[in-house]
C-alpha cells in the first residue's frame, strides 16, 4: 500500500519555517519601535528649534496670531532675521511672520499660504516679489519638492490638506508624513538658521561687475509663454484665497540697487507686463520700494539686504506702510501705479 507523505513533509517544512518568521516579526516590531521613538524625538527636537522654517511657524500659528503675514524668495527673509524681526514689529507696532523662503516661486509661497489660511486669517498678506521665480519650475514645482524644506517641518494637519491640494508635493508628502528628513538631522539639533543669516548677514557687498553679471544670468533665463503666464495665474490665485479669506493682498518690490536693477532682462519685463494686468484687473495693491537704499553699504551681495539695509528698511518705509490702517488711497501704496 502506497502512502503519500506530501502532507507531512509540507507541515514539517511550515513547522521549520515558524520560528524564523517568529524572529522576524519581532525583530520589525523592535524596529518600528525604535524608529518611532527616533522619530518622536525628532518632533520634539524640530518644534523646539525650527522657528525660522516657514511650516513649523504655520504650525505653531495660533487663530488670529498672525497679523501681517509676508511672503517670497530670499529677498525678504532678511525681514525676519534675528533682531530686524523684533525691531519690524515695535517699529510697525503690528505682528508680523516672515515666511519667505530661499529659492521659493510662487508654488512653494501658494501653498504655505493654503496651508496658513487653513488655520488663521491674518489681516494683511504681503508678497515680494521677484519676477525670476515666474520663470523656471526650478525656483516652483522642484524647490517644493527640495526635502531639505521638511527637514524642519513639524506634523500638522493644516499642512498635510495642504500638501495633499498640491500635486506638485505629493512626491514628498510620504517622506513628511513618515519624517524621514527629521530622523534623519537628529544629530543636529541646533537652531535653525539660514547660511546667510549666519555668515553672510552682517558683510558689506564690495560691488564686482563679474558677480553681479553672473548673478542675474543665473536667475533670469529665457522661459516659455506659457509657464511664465501659468505662474502668474498661481499669484492670481493666492491674491484671491487672500481675499475670500478677508486678508488684505499686497505685492510688496523690495530694495534693490542700481547695479541689480540695470541690468535686468526682457524677461522680467515680460513677466512685469503679465503681472500688472493681474494688479490692475484686480485692484492689488502695490508697494514699490525698488528705489529705496541705493547704496551698496546696505547690501551683502549683488541684491539681498544686509544688517544695515534691513535695519534701515523695517525702520522707515516698511514700518510706515504697515502702519497705515487704510490702504486705500495710501501713498505708499498706490493701486494703480506699477513700476515701467
Amino acid at each position: 500500500m502506497a502512502y503519500n507523505t506530501a502532507l507531512p513533509e509540507a507541515a514539517t517544512e511550515i513547522e521549520r519555517a515558524r520560528p524564523f518568521w517568529k524572529t522576524a516579526l519581532v525583530f520589525t516590531l523592535i524596529g518600528l519601535a525604535l524608529y518611532l521613538a527616533l522619530l518622536a524625538i525628532a518632533e520634539v527636537r524640530v518644534r523646539a528649534t525650527g522657528e525660522r522654517n516657514p511650516f513649523f511657524q504655520i504650525a505653531t500659528a495660533a487663530p488670529g496670531e498672525a497679523d501681517v503675514v509676508i511672503l517670497g524668495a530670499s529677498h525678504a527673509m532678511p525681514l525676519g532675521f534675528e533682531g530686524i524681526d523684533t525691531l519690524l514689529k515695535e517699529r510697525s507696532g503690528r505682528d508680523v511672520m516672515v515666511l519667505a523662503i530661499e529659492g521659493g516661486g510662487v508654488v512653494p509661497n501658494a501653498l504655505l499660504l493654503d496651508a496658513l489660511l487653513r488655520k488663521t486669517e491674518p489681516r494683511t498678506i504681503v508678497y515680494a516679489l521677484d519676477t525670476f521665480a515666474f520663470l523656471s519650475g526650478q525656483w516652483n514645482e522642484e524647490r517644493l519638492n527640495d526635502s531639505d524644506l521638511y527637514a524642519r517641518a513639524p506634523l500638522d494637519g493644516a499642512i498635510i490638506e495642504a500638501m495633499l491640494a498640491e500635486p506638485a508635493a505629493w512626491r514628498n508628502l510620504p517622506g513628511y508624513l513618515l519624517g524621514f528628513d527629521k530622523v534623519n538631522r537628529i544629530l543636529n539639533p541646533g537652531v535653525d538658521r539660514s547660511e546667510a543669516e549666519l555668515t553672510k548677514f552682517d558683510r558689506t557687498y564690495r560691488a564686482n561687475d563679474r558677480i553681479d553679471d553672473q548673478r542675474v544670468a543665473y536667475l533670469f533665463r529665457d522661459a516659455p509663454v506659457e509657464l511664465m503666464e501659468g505662474y502668474v495665474e498661481r499669484l492670481e490665485e493666492m491674491a484671491d484665497a487672500s481675499q475670500q479669506a478677508g486678508s488684505e493682498f499686497a505685492i510688496l518690490l523690495m530694495p534693490a540697487p542700481p547695479r541689480y536693477t540695470s541690468r535686468l532682462p526682457q524677461s522680467h519685463q515680460a513677466v512685469m507686463k503679465q503681472i500688472r494686468q493681474v494688479v490692475v484687473a484686480r485692484g492689488i495693491c502695490v508697494i514699490d520700494h525698488t528705489g529705496l537704499l541705493q547704496g551698496d553699504e546696505n547690501y551683502y551681495d549683488t541684491d539681498h539686504l544686509n544688517r544695515t539695509g534691513a535695519e534701515a528698511y523695517v525702520s522707515g518705509a516698511l514700518a510706515d506702510v504697515l502702519r497705515a490702517t487704510e490702504w486705500e488711497g495710501a501713498q505708499s501704496c498706490d493701486r494703480a501705479a506699477w513700476p515701467r
